[in-house]
């Protein structure tokens, strides 16, 4: 036993790296879970933002464009610089004629929100990140769907 000195340091020096490794890709999985919660809530309050101003008049038809320029302006007021990153897209797509009005579709808005996770810890880019792995990046996508505010004429 006398020629066992230093043999706790190389158990450690082999172990650590392993161990450290571990610790940064539980943190790195914690940190994309709190971004996915934050970029699915952030979806949904653009597309309630956009359910209220997809139609200009009383019974009019919607328009994603104008849903569309009123979440990202909403969007650059929530994330000030980091929203030049995130995309956000309205589709409406109409789900059936009211029966209790004539003439009245009821139609949603459909928001898609892409929100990048810049990863954070070492090592773990190389497992998680979208290509090219290199940037450390990875891309979450969001998806809601809104019914559209109508409000009709008395």
């Amino acid at each position: 036993m006398k020629n066992c000195k230093g043999q706790s340091a190389i158990e450690l020096l082999l172990v650590l790296p392993i161990f450290m490794l571990l610790i940064f890709f539980i943190l790195e999985l914690g940190n994309i879970a709190y971004h996915t919660i934050l970029a699915n809530h952030t979806s949904y309050e653009l597309a309630r933002i956009g359910s209220m101003v997809a139609v200009r008049e009383h019974g009019g038809k919607a328009d994603s464009y104008v849903a569309e320029y009123r979440m990202k302006n909403a969007l650059e007021k929530m994330f000030k610089r980091d929203a030049r990153y995130m995309s956000v897209s309205a589709v409406i797509q109409p789900t059936g004629k009211d029966p209790q009005t004539k003439g009245h579709v009821n139609e949603d808005l459909i928001v898609t929100l892409v929100y990048p996770i810049r990863l954070i810890f070492p090592g773990t880019k190389y497992v998680f990140a979208d290509k090219p792995k290199k940037l450390g990046k990875k891309r979450v996508k969001a998806v809601v769907r809104m019914p559209i505010e109508k409000p009709l004429l008395n």
